[in-house]
C-alpha cells in the first residue's frame, strides 16, 4: 500500500476526438489543454499535501471528464453531460482499488469512455488514464 507521501506519475491520454480544457485540479502543473491524438500528457504529483487528487476537464462542449485518485491506490472516474453539477460525495463513493471505468452516451450517437488504472511499487504510483470515444450503432 502506498504511503500518504508517495509520489504519483500521472499519464493522461486523450483519444476522444475533442480537445480537453482544464476546469479544475487539486494540483499545479496539470496541463490546461490536452489535444486529442497527441502524445499522452505526463506529469508528477506529490501527495505530501493531500492523499486525494483530482482533475476535471471539459471535453469540448460535449462532456465533463472527472478523475480522482488517492495515495492508497484508489481511483474513480466519471464522464458527465456538460453542465452537470459535480457532486464530489458521489464521485468519492465510486472510489475503487486499482482501476475504474465510466462512460457517457450522447444524444447524437457517440459514447465517451474513461478507463483509469493505478499501480504502486511501494515507493511511487503510476496513474494511467484514457478518455476515448466511439460511434454507437443505431441498432443498439
Amino acid at each position: 500500500m502506498a504511503a500518504p507521501t508517495t509520489p504519483t506519475n500521472v499519464v493522461l491520454d486523450n483519444q476522444s476526438g475533442d480537445t480537453l480544457i482544464l476546469v479544475s485540479s487539486t494540483y499545479e502543473g496539470v496541463p490546461n489543454v490536452i489535444k486529442s491524438g497527441a502524445s499522452p500528457s505526463e506529469f508528477p504529483q506529490d501527495t505530501e499535501l493531500s492523499v486525494i487528487a483530482s482533475v476535471v476537464y471539459a471535453v469540448g462542449n460535449i462532456a465533463t471528464w472527472v478523475v480522482v485518485w488517492t495515495a492508497n491506490n484508489e481511483v474513480a472516474t466519471s464522464v458527465l453531460p456538460p453542465g452537470t453539477p459535480l457532486i464530489w460525495k458521489d464521485i468519492w463513493n465510486k472510489l475503487q482499488r486499482d482501476g475504474a471505468i465510466d462512460s457517457y452516451r450522447t444524444s447524437y450517437g457517440w459514447e465517451y469512455n474513461s478507463t483509469v488504472e493505478i499501480k504502486s511499487d511501494g515507493d511511487a504510483q503510476t496513474l494511467s488514464v484514457i478518455i476515448s470515444s466511439d460511434p454507437i450503432s443505431k441498432l443498439n
